[in-house]
């Protein structure tokens, strides 16, 4: 039986109609079902208690990019370049993420994904990578393809990015203009960029927490070392006991872990 993976959803606007909607890429839905998983979308529900009864279905959570963090989240003011941000959201992804920490819940962060999960365990994020960060490459590559590869990631020896990927460096797209800055509480920056940025993250205390800041939903077809990274991530799921009931803890400050 394939292990069910939640991917939240964000708001949206149909083209067109403009009629709000709630969804995602379906690149990543595709990516987890190639990779032997089956993937939910998860909605931004207006009663986050409700997510007591649908999380202790799922088998791991996977969080998507998408737009920019409150900075508040973190500690900071908001950066001219940072976006207005979606307070909504926050609040459901961090409940989400909360209880797939409590209950160890295989977890993939994406990007934004990777930007929430260092943020709940404490850490800091450059909310412009291109006025906060000296000599930084151009990692904001929205000019070019999703599929274009523009840099590469230097992955940590003994890493478990390493064992996962089975590679030490890999071509990754970028499409990001925020970053970790300070690791959160156990955090290891598994993979860096050419300019010393963080693009791989893990937490080894954690069963199954992987992280990356590009999108390799858009290019596991081409770059197998992240086929290898989504079919590690539903091999975990697939491998842990769904939890009877949790009590989704409702926060919007870091987790005390």
């Amino acid at each position: 039986m394939r292990p069910v993976i939640g991917i939240p959803c964000q708001a949206e606007f149909r083209s067109g109609s403009n009629r709000p909607i709630y969804g995602n890429n379906r690149t990543y839905v595709h990516a987890v079902e190639n990779a032997g998983g089956l993937p939910i979308l998860i909605p931004m529900l207006t009663n986050l208690h409700h997510l007591e009864d649908l999380l202790p279905r799922l088998d791991g959570i996977l969080f998507s990019g998408g737009i920019d963090l409150q900075p508040e989240l973190y500690g900071e003011l908001r950066h001219p370049a940072t976006d207005e941000g979606d307070p909504q959201l926050d609040e459901f992804e961090v409940a989400v993420a909360n209880w797939a920490l409590q209950e160890d819940i295989p977890i993939l962060g994406v990007c934004r994904g990777m930007q929430l999960l260092n943020v709940i365990l404490g850490g800091t994020l450059y909310q412009d990578i291109a006025t906060q960060r000296l000599n930084a490459l151009e990692h904001c590559r929205r000019d070019m393809p999703r599929t274009a590869l523009t840099h590469a990631i230097q992955v940590e020896e003994g890493s478990i990015m390493e064992q996962v990927l089975g590679t030490r460096q890999v071509q990754v797209n970028s499409l990001h203009h925020q970053a970790v800055k300070e690791p959160g509480k156990g955090v290891y920056l598994s993979g860096l960029a050419e300019d010393g940025l963080a693009e791989l993250l893990e937490v080894p205390e954690h069963r199954f927490l992987l992280a990356i800041q590009g999108h390799p939903e858009e290019i596991y077809s081409q770059v197998e070392p992240f086929a290898r990274l989504f079919e590690a991530f539903v091999q975990a799921c697939a491998n842990i006991p769904v939890p009877e009931k949790v009590v989704i803890p409702m926060r919007l400050t870091p987790a005390s872990l």
